[in-house]
This record gives structure tokens, C-alpha cells and sequence, in this order.
């Protein structure tokens, strides 16, 4: 077995449906029931210099005003230039990689590859569930890949899930997260992420937190990714602060047994009705049950992730990959507005700004639809819009 990964489970589904389809004059796709998929556990290490925060002394992390006054008063003074430190992790990934079910040959080099936002996991690509999603296969844009013939890695970001958690404060921000994607990046082409697989273009499509680490990869590897999706996504930190309070952040460790023994910068966002303002759109515009689900299962979020945002939100010069924005016009993260707005005016056409070089820059505001872009009633749109556009640009 190769050193650079480690299977845990492969899951395939009980029975295969082979079929041939003309849709290309070029190939005949091979049709499966669904992807088959395998956990990994990748070792890796990856250095950068993060930024050291004045934390104040005896900061009460269970006191969530202080920990949001604390947090707006940094990205508050975004003028204000920290001390930089080295900082190494060295630890595990852990991933799910899906083989599509559908083979289409001038995909067969192509990997989208799955970075989520802060409380969320793998599961979030995959309708927050796994093998089968909230509602079946509805909000799992793993799934809508598959059917399009992508191969796809949804990994777990340092910090959540399975992979390693490292320090939530020195460690576990932006700097130090972008590094690990640049070296997973470049063990995919590289052939030592997944075994046997090889991959000559990367597609990285990101949700919110992970949009701002592929604006950060754009800026400082720019020759890393073929393409970016970015979801979630605004240039601007001010809405990310100013409703920062409302979620009510409490340490992990003291919300839930699950989260026992993490260490207290570790945050979760603890008020249901504050998570519903601040993540979802407009009533009627997703379904209740997957907003409960979401609220019951959420993941953590480190202190050092709220605290350097900033720092990945910065204009990407030399990087030529095209881009693709899909931001809803409820999105209360990146927009204070009561709408986002459409236009040149809106946080999507102005994000697009931070991305000069790019071979284009297209968006699309799903109407109604708040912050967790895949979990609302125009998922399946979004995912077909952006599939569209990858089309578009020659994936």
C-alpha cells in the first residue's frame, strides 16, 4: 500500500445497471447505479505562517458576547497588521472520494474536489448524510457530479470530522488551511491521494469558509486549480461580524458529548434560532427537516478560522482559472441587506472583481436562497447552473 494514503471502507451499492447512451459522438458512457466511494485517511504536512491574535487575558470562551465582541474587534481593524508566526501541521485528512457513475472519457483527468464552510463536514456535499442524504440524493451535489460523469473528494478540513484537529486558535486558519489544500492538490496530480488515481485538472468548489480558502489558493498557488466554484461567497467581512452574535458561539467541548475532550477554542453555534437567521433564506424556501438536521449534527468551528477570514478574502492577480459564483439574494453571511441585490452592485459581481485574470467570471443569485447554498429548494438549480458553466469552459 502506498504511503501517502490508507483505505477505511469502500461502499458499493448491491446492484450495477450497465447501460450505453449516444449523448457524444465521441464516447458512450458507462452507466452505474450510483458512485461508489471510498474513505481515505490522508497523511500529510504543510507549512505557513499564521497570524498571532492578541487574545485577551482570561477570555471567557463561554461567554458568547465576549467571544463576538472579541472577534469583531479584529476583523473590525482590518488595517491592523499581526505578528506572523511559521506554523506546521502535520496530521490526517480524512476524505471521501467517489468514482462517478457515469464514465465519460475527457472527464476521467478532472476532480472536484470539496472544501465546506465552518460547522460543516464532508456530509454537507452529500445532503448531510452518507450513503444516502437528506431526502435521498436531492441536496447532494456529489451525486449530481456523478450523474454528470466528475470524479469528485469531499475531505473533511483540519479541524472537523475525521480529520485532525489541531490547535483552534494558532493553527487552524486560513494561512495554515490553504497550505493543506495546496499540498492535497498537489498530491492529486501527483497520484498520492487516491489510490490509482491520477488527475491533471482540479476543480475546487468551496461553501462559504472553503470559497474564502479557494480565493486564497487562487491568490497564492495560482497555477493549483483548472477552475473555481465558489458558493457562499462576498468580498466583504462586515456582515460576517456584525451577525456573528445572534448564533451564540459556545465551546464545543460543552455543548454536546460528542464533542468531549476539544479544546475550548473550538466553537459551536448554539442557538437554533440564531443559526436559522444567520444560514437559511426566506421561509418556504427549504424544507424544515433538513434545517433541523443540520442544527442537530453540526460540526465546530475554530476560533482562528473567525478571526483570519480576512485574510483569504484578498484580490488573486495571476491566477487565468475561470470562476463561478453562486450566492443566494438571502445570504445574511455576505450581504446585510435585506436582498443581495443583482448587478454590478451585488456581492457576487463584486467578488468577481478579486479575480482579474480570470478567463471569465459568471454568477448566478438563486432567489430566496440563504447562506447553505446546497440545502435549500434550489439546490438541484444551482448545481445544474454550475455544471453548466464547467461545460462551458471545456470540463
Amino acid at each position: 500500500m502506498s504511503p501517502f494514503y490508507s483505505i477505511l471502507s469502500v461502499w458499493k451499492p448491491l446492484t450495477t445497471t450497465t447501460l450505453l447512451t449516444l449523448s457524444t459522438l465521441f464516447t458512450a458512457p458507462l452507466v452505474t447505479a450510483n458512485p461508489t466511494c471510498t474513505n481515505l485517511r490522508i497523511p500529510l504536512t504543510a507549512t505557513a505562517s499564521n497570524e498571532v491574535f492578541p487574545i485577551p487575558v482570561g477570555l471567557n470562551y463561554s461567554n458568547p458576547a465576549a467571544v463576538s465582541a472579541f472577534v469583531q474587534t479584529v476583523l473590525g481593524d482590518a488595517g491592523t497588521a499581526y505578528p506572523l508566526i511559521p506554523t506546521t501541521f502535520t496530521g490526517i485528512v480524512a476524505a471521501r472520494y467517489c468514482e462517478p457513475e457515469v464514465t465519460i472519457a475527457n472527464r476521467s483527468d478532472v476532480v472536484q474536489l470539496f472544501m465546506s464552510g465552518v460547522t460543516e463536514n464532508n456530509l454537507y456535499w452529500f445532503g448531510l448524510g452518507y450513503p444516502n442524504g437528506y431526502d435521498g440524493n436531492e441536496y447532494s451535489t456529489v451525486d449530481y457530479a456523478s450523474k454528470q460523469g466528475y470524479p469528485t473528494l469531499a475531505i473533511d478540513r483540519i479541524g472537523v470530522g475525521n480529520s485532525t484537529h489541531p490547535d483552534p486558535i494558532l493553527q487552524q486558519q486560513v494561512n495554515l488551511e490553504e497550505a493543506v489544500s495546496h499540498q492535497l492538490v498537489t498530491m492529486l496530480k501527483a497520484g498520492t491521494a487516491v489510490p490509482g488515481k491520477t488527475f491533471n485538472r482540479i476543480i475546487f468548489v468551496g461553501h462559504s469558509y472553503g470559497s474564502v480558502l479557494g480565493n486564497a489558493q487562487a491568490t497564492n498557488h495560482p497555477g493549483d486549480i483548472s477552475a473555481f466554484i465558489l458558493t457562499g461567497f462576498g468580498v466583504s467581512i462586515i456582515p460576517v461580524a456584525a451577525d456573528l452574535p445572534q448564533t451564540v458561539p459556545f465551546p464545543a467541548t460543552l455543548y454536546a458529548p460528542r464533542f468531549a475532550g476539544f479544546a475550548p477554542g473550538y466553537l459551536v453555534t448554539s442557538s437554533e434560532a440564531g443559526r436559522r437567521a444567520y444560514l437559511w433564506g426566506k421561509p418556504g424556501s427549504f424544507d424544515e427537516g433538513i434545517f433541523e438536521k443540520d442544527y442537530d449534527d453540526e460540526d465546530v468551528v475554530g476560533l482562528g478560522e473567525l478571526l483570519s477570514i480576512d485574510g483569504g478574502l484578498k484580490e488573486a492577480p495571476a491566477s487565468t482559472a475561470p470562476v463561478y459564483i453562486i450566492t443566494g439574494d438571502s445570504d445574511d453571511v455576505f450581504c446585510l441587506a435585506a436582498t443581495c441585490g443583482d448587478g454590478p452592485s451585488s456581492p457576487q459581481a463584486q467578488a468577481c472583481a478579486l479575480f482579474p485574470k480570470a478567463e471569465t467570471c459568471e454568477y448566478f443569485i438563486p432567489v430566496g436562497t440563504g447562506h447553505m447554498i446546497s440545502l435549500h429548494y434550489s439546490a438541484q438549480t444551482s448545481f445544474q447552473k454550475y455544471h453548466a458553466f464547467l461545460a462551458s469552459v471545456g470540463f
